[in-house]
């Protein structure tokens, strides 16, 4: 092989050996939100919805996973939060449960004291909770007709505070030929949406300033950017290296005198 070609698969080498070393940095999910300018989503747990220990025992045992399912999918759909389904499962609630922290009847719904829904949050490491009881639940089958009512809370980790707290009521009416869990499923849609509505979820009375995306963001606050940079300046010195290093190979032999 002469010495041109030799010098030229040196060069190439060193690129694609760095490029190789950089390419989980250069495509991380951190890097393109910070190449975009914007903040991770804040965090949120989503607590399982249940009847309160006031009510009787005539509320479906579907229903409330049915509201948290719908919940959850909400918030995702937004675009706003990063969510998480809570479980006792999570090894955060188990090692709170295992040293104290939390009692295991505090970890099984209803969740309506506030500030177990903040320690959950803490556990997990979310920025928020939603915490939902059924206050009521009827349903006539004569007219297949499903009413609902159900309380939300929104409540900030770091503070412990209550950010919003509502309260709807929501009705479906299915057909003739509709089941208890068709109505269901329609009622629970209706009252998801009025939470929501109701919540205000992505205001300012919700998120706090903290968490509004800033339009230029400082480099130097993202690790995984400086690494980028550094990467690339090593990619132009070896490239530059490869080529003053060689001694003249790169250029063509004179021609014999």
């Amino acid at each position: 092989m002469n010495p041109f070609r030799r010098a030229s698969v040196r060069m190439w080498t060193a690129r694609a050996v760095v490029c190789a070393m950089l390419s989980p940095i250069l495509f991380s999910p951190a890097v393109a939100v910070a190449a975009q300018g914007k903040p991770l989503p804040p965090t949120v747990v989503v607590l399982p919805f249940a009847p309160s220990m006031e009510m009787s025992g005539t509320v479906p045992a579907t229903l409330g996973a049915s509201l948290t399912r719908a919940v959850a999918s909400s918030l995702r759909g937004t675009g706003k939060f990063d969510v998480v389904q809570f479980t006792a499962a999570n090894p955060s609630i188990a090692r709170a449960v295992e040293e104290g922290r939390l009692r295991a009847a505090q970890v099984t719904p209803p969740f309506e004291d506030p500030e177990v829904a903040v320690q959950v949050a803490r556990e997990i490491g979310t920025q928020y909770a939603l915490a939902g009881v059924i206050e009521d639940y009827t349903y006539d089958a004569g007219g297949h007709k499903a009413s609902l009512t159900v309380s939300v809370q929104w409540l900030d980790a770091r503070s412990g505070r209550a950010l919003k707290t509502v309260a709807i009521s929501a009705e479906a009416t299915g057909t003739a030929t509709s089941t208890q869990d068709e109505v269901n499923a329609k009622v629970v849609t209706e009252a998801v949406n009025r939470v929501l509505q109701e919540l205000a979820i992505g205001e300012v009375s919700v998120v706090q300033p903290s968490q509004v995306p800033v339009k230029k963001p400082s480099v130097k606050r993202s690790p995984s950017v400086g690494w980028v940079v550094l990467g690339l300046g090593l990619i132009a010195a070896l490239a530059s290296g490869s080529r003053g290093g060689a001694g003249g190979v790169d250029m063509p032999p004179p021609p014999p005198q």
